[in-house]
């Protein structure tokens, strides 16, 4: 774990049960997802929470470190290379490699270390869930919110994934 904590990924790593696990980064849907949802949220910064992307988290004292994609961390926080209080919002882009049982895993994390909110958009198949305390729930309308992030429209965000380069 120490060497985890003293090493520099690139990508970085997850560490969970003395395992260091690799994550589906890179391909092009996912990363340009992951960008606009990074505009979307900074302009509404501002004297209310922080964004942050592939920063990692300690979930579990017995330790497990998980490296969401984005998190908001409501302000004021304590400010820490590695967060061990949890983000107000996870979320975690799909890649066509994550398993479903790695993820629902993942997501059992967050939701355990007290992350009230985690959205997990898939850009591939444009779709989107859910995971707070009341379960895992699809959302057709592809619109999700939280009081303190707002509201975003991944079918918005979606669309924008196949815009013509000029």
């Amino acid at each position: 774990m120490e060497e985890y904590l003293q090493t520099s990924y690139d990508p970085d790593l997850e560490y969970v049960d003395g395992q260091l696990l690799e994550r589906h980064v890179g391909e092009r849907r996912r990363s340009r997802l992951q960008f606009l949802i990074g505009l979307e949220l900074g302009p509404r910064e501002p004297g209310r929470f922080h964004t942050y992307t592939e920063q990692r988290l300690r979930v579990s004292p017995h330790p497990r470190y998980r490296v969401p994609d984005l998190c908001v961390m409501a302000l004021p926080y304590q400010r820490e290379s590695v967060f061990t209080h949890p983000p107000h919002l996870v979320i975690e882009i799909l890649s066509p490699d994550d398993e479903p049982a790695d993820m629902l895993e993942k997501i059992a994390d967050y939701l355990k270390f007290g992350v009230p909110h985690v959205w997990i958009p898939d850009p591939y198949r444009q779709r989107l869930q859910v995971a707070d305390r009341d379960g895992l729930h699809d959302r057709p309308d592809l619109i999700v919110e939280t009081e303190l992030a707002g509201r975003l429209d991944f079918g918005e965000l979606f669309a924008k994934l196949d815009e013509p380069s000029e």
